[in-house]
């Protein structure tokens, strides 16, 4: 992936996503589930792909102490200037290239909201490499993933006869991406996919679908004009969010591993 695919879009990611009704309850989702199986404060955080750094201040005021990471000088600088106040620290990093940070480092590694989405096979091998290289013995890694089945997205393309969309996420050589003229690769990773690519060295402790009822941000608007309907998908988040089985249908799905 090239950096000014996202330097062009940080400026507006947080209007389109980060304030959206959607990107704020799917944020929730993760928090709340996330809380339950990491403990955050005085750990070593290796965040990746950190975007405009609203989970970096998340993670500092569960006082974590963090290394903020992203591809994108653009979303740095939008982050740095957000948390100019909190002692957190960024650097423009390529996911894949952490290994050349100090080595049995970090606590806990993080990335939200389908940052490892942007790495091909070959990459996020790369990546899992530096994971064994800068974390410390027996901790934990915690990512959000967008899997390979959401419902919403083909049962919405479905409607619109638009075939190649409903189906895009199982596309195993990666989906065309354009933000604001600038095309990269997504590519969709189910929670066996993740789990296989863990499994030397970390055991899968919990996997739990974000999302499931509650859909994709793009389709806010349709959102903004039905909020009692969101409520009510919402609420069945709620009732249907321990269910580790629907992980790979909902827009995304958190996985958390500790190592062995």
């Amino acid at each position: 992936m090239q950096p000014q695919s996202f330097d062009t879009y940080a400026q507006s990611y947080d209007n389109h996503f980060t304030n959206s009704l959607i990107g704020k309850e799917q944020r929730f989702q993760v928090y709340q589930k996330l809380l339950k199986q990491v403990s955050f404060n005085k750990k070593s955080v290796l965040e990746i792909n950190c975007g405009t750094g609203e989970d970096a201040l998340w993670l500092k005021s569960k006082g974590a102490n963090i290394l903020a990471t992203d591809i994108s000088q653009g979303m740095i600088d939008v982050a740095k200037n957000k948390s100019s106040n909190s002692a957190i620290e960024f650097k423009q990093m390529p996911a894949q290239d952490i290994s050349s940070l100090v080595p049995n480092t970090y606590d806990i590694i993080f990335s939200n909201f389908g940052g490892l989405n942007c790495l091909n096979n070959e990459e996020l091998q790369k990546f899992k490499k530096g994971c064994e290289h800068v974390q410390k013995s027996s901790d934990q890694l915690a990512f959000v993933i967008m899997g390979t089945k959401c419902k919403w997205e083909q049962l919405y393309f479905s409607f619109n006869k638009d075939k190649a969309k409903a189906t895009r996420r199982q596309n195993i050589t990666g989906v065309d991406t354009l933000i604001n003229d600038n095309h990269f690769k997504t590519y969709y990773y189910s929670p066996d996919d993740m789990k296989q690519l863990f499994i030397e060295n970390y055991n899968c402790i919990s996997v739990n679908p974000i999302g499931l009822f509650v859909p994709p941000s793009y389709l806010e608007p349709y959102v903004l004009k039905r909020k009692g309907m969101f409520a009510f998908l919402k609420l069945l988040d709620k009732l249907f969010g321990n269910f580790s089985f629907l992980s790979n249908y909902a827009d995304h799905y958190l996985i958390v591993f500790e190592k062995k």
